[in-house]
């Protein structure tokens, strides 16, 4: 008995850590299709769409048509060393898509890639009807205008004025009637601006205090809110301008924002790649316009959007249906179902730029730099920007004022890891470490950018 309990204690000893270790690796292994969102919809859908083809296949039905989920895994890694193997599937999408290759992502930790291969191997598409209710319309009425009171201020000075020559008119009749029963000589009618005349004469203190009532509660403020209007800045949280209307030019091409940013839900950074290694977020060229759009230019139920779409052809000199062609795995040209070849779009002449008018300006002796605030710093381009999915064509929403900027350095703490990676932040961590010991002592001691040199003078102007 006892030789007995002494040898199930040994299997025991080697079984139960063997079963942990394959508990915990398929629980590791399981793949979160939440946060897998997240990073397709930050690093995927500028190229990927899952119910149709754009700049990269379609992915719904993926876990179906690839060999396994470890091929999904090794050709998100890095597929050109899995094409370099010689694995068959793998070449015969290389083939089928004219030697485009995608973008390798071994940034991804194991347990990222699961996420992902979960999200795109368990979507779905909703339910007819309820995706079409959250559909932008192809071109909603722009935002109304900021009116103005100078109108309403104009309609009162001439009612105003009315009134006195009626008064002053009827007053006249009265007096008129009065003399001729006595059998004095009646005057003769004035006109307008003689009746009012002549009524800022015989009263000029009343209409003294008539004319200055409607300079300062009328047209001073008027002009003033109107001046304020006048210049190019932002307002929206910032409490001395927060009447006031963010500047919101005209663009070349109505860009909707809310449709690109926030229905198509496109990382920023796809356009603006300039925040991820550079001081300018740079505006993108035509040409990366077209990395969607010669996929998708489908908008015969909306004239407006075609006619916006057309302009970004007109600049880049595409033509529909001129360019390359797709062939099977086979080597033979796909067909539609009219059996006839189909064509992509393709540039057939060298294009012109598009002339955007630019939004957001600094002035020339400050310096900003984009990769260290959204790499570095790990801030959401919004913080600056404003909720630009909700934006129609961009404005300006914050007000980009040195007290601004301040402020944020003094509330903005450090960010220890770093945004897309998720590893710890070298950039800081040395000096994060001495900070702490030496305000170890220091229970509210709050590890900020004004901590680290923030609010210096040369690190924006020199």
């Amino acid at each position: 008995m006892k030789l007995f309990k002494n040898t199930m204690r040994k299997i025991s000893s080697i079984l139960l850590p063997v079963l942990f270790m394959i508990f915990t690796q398929s629980v590791v292994a399981q793949g979160n299709a939440e946060a897998g969102a997240k990073l397709f919809d930050a690093n995927c859908t500028s190229c990927h769409n899952m119910k149709k083809d754009a700049t990269g296949p379609a992915l719904m039905g993926i876990g179906e048509r690839a060999p396994s989920v470890d091929w999904i895994k090794k050709w998100i890694r890095n597929n050109n060393k899995l094409r370099a193997t010689g694995e068959a599937y793998s070449n015969a999408i290389y083939k089928k898509w004219n030697g485009a290759s995608m973008s390798a992502f071994e940034w991804m930790s194991n347990q990222q890639l699961d996420d992902v291969v979960e999200y795109i191997t368990t979507w779905a598409p909703k339910p007819v009807g309820v995706s079409d209710n959250a559909l932008m319309p192809c071109i909603p009425a722009k935002k109304p205008e900021r009116g103005t009171n100078m109108l309403l201020i104009f309609g009162v000075i001439g009612l105003a004025l009315l009134i006195i020559v009626i008064f002053s008119g009827i007053n006249r009749s009265l007096k008129n009637a009065a003399a001729l029963r006595d059998g004095n000589e009646a005057k003769e009618a004035l006109s307008f601006w003689e009746a009012i005349g002549e009524f800022a004469v015989k009263n000029k203190i009343k209409f003294g205090l008539i004319v200055i009532a409607f300079l300062v509660f009328g047209i001073i403020p008027g002009g003033w809110n109107d001046l304020m209007n006048i210049g190019v800045f932002g307002g929206n949280g910032f409490e001395n301008t927060e009447n006031v209307e963010n500047y919101h030019p005209s663009q070349p091409i109505e860009f909707r924002h809310d449709i690109h940013a926030g229905q198509n839900e496109i990382d920023c950074k796809y356009c603006h790649s300039g925040t991820l290694e550079s001081k300018h977020a740079l505006i993108p060229s035509a040409n990366v316009c077209m990395n969607c759009h010669k996929y998708v230019n489908e908008k015969e139920d909306c004239p407006e959007s075609a006619a916006q779409i057309q302009k970004i052809y007109d600049a880049v000199k595409f033509e529909h249906g001129s360019g390359y062609f797709d062939v099977d795995t086979d080597g033979n040209k796909v067909k539609n179902e009219a059996g006839e070849i189909v064509y992509h779009d393709q540039q057939v002449a060298k294009g012109d730029p598009i002339e955007w008018v630019k939004v957001h300006n600094l002035q020339d002796f400050v310096y900003f730099n984009h990769s260290q605030h959204v790499v570095v710093g790990g801030l959401e381009c919004k913080e600056c920007h404003g909720p630009v999915e909700e934006m129609q064509t961009a404005e300006q929403y914050a007000p980009l004022t040195m007290g601004w900027c301040i402020n944020c350095h003094r509330e903005t703490g450090i960010n220890q890891e770093l945004k897309f990676s998720g590893k710890p932040n070298g950039y800081y961590e040395k000096m994060h470490d001495e900070f702490k010991e030496a305000y170890k002592r220091d229970e509210e001691f709050n590890f900020t950018v004004e901590k680290i040199g923030g609010l210096e003078c040369a690190k924006c102007h020199y």
